[in-house]
């Protein structure tokens, strides 16, 4: 082996180790390039998450903040309809002896609340008041109504009817109800009265 074979390998092998060099260099840029980068997206993230958490936060509030109101406008709902029970149901020959709201049952596959509880020796008046009544709101009350005597065994030998009251009644609901066998109640000026006519006979549950 000569001595120019000595340098042409020396050469060769140099040349090698820059190709694996400058391959090197090129993997520890684009290393530090895709670092950079997810230290970019992470920081992109923890400020969405940070935005979405502030979202979430405000979110809360302002269901919590509705919840209050809608409490408060329910409980309204329930104060205008109450003192006016006795008289509405006295006219329709059912004198109520004791009214009471917010009545609720345990009872196991027959928990309820009933808004308004009207009772006399004969008769149950379960109300279900709504600031805007909607047929749905009618039909929970039809199946609170047919559990109504497995919840609240002490009225069993009683008569139970059922009524649906709304400041505002959906456009039929007050029809549906109706035929339904429910009384329906609305509001009459600074009241509220019971809307059926003298034809209505009210089902029984």
């Amino acid at each position: 082996m000569t001595f120019e074979d000595v340098m042409m390998g020396f050469e060769a092998i140099r040349n090698d180790f820059e190709a694996i060099r400058d391959d090197f260099e090129a993997m520890r840029k684009d290393s530090e390039t895709r670092i950079k980068e997810s230290q970019e997206r992470g920081k992109e993230l923890n400020k969405v998450g940070k935005e979405l958490k502030d979202v979430v936060a405000g979110l809360k509030q302002t269901k919590d903040t509705v919840d209050a109101l809608t409490g408060k406008w329910g409980n309204f709902v329930v104060g205008l309809v109450l003192p006016a029970t006795q008289k509405m149901f006295m006219e329709k020959g059912i004198e109520v002896e004791t009214i009471s709201r917010s009545v609720q049952s345990k009872v196991k596959d027959a928990e309820m609340e009933i808004d308004i509880l009207a009772v006399n020796g004969e008769y149950v008046v379960a109300i279900e008041v709504k600031s805007t009544l909607g047929v749905d709101d009618v039909n929970d009350h039809l199946e609170r109504l047919a559990k109504f005597k497995q919840a609240f065994k002490i009225y069993a030998d009683r008569i139970v009817i059922g009524a649906v009251a709304g400041i505002v009644i959906e456009e039929g609901v007050d029809r549906y109800a109706y035929k339904k066998g429910l009384f329906v109640i609305g509001q009459s000026g600074d009241t509220v009265n019971i809307l059926n006519d003298e034809k209505f006979t009210p089902r029984r549950f």
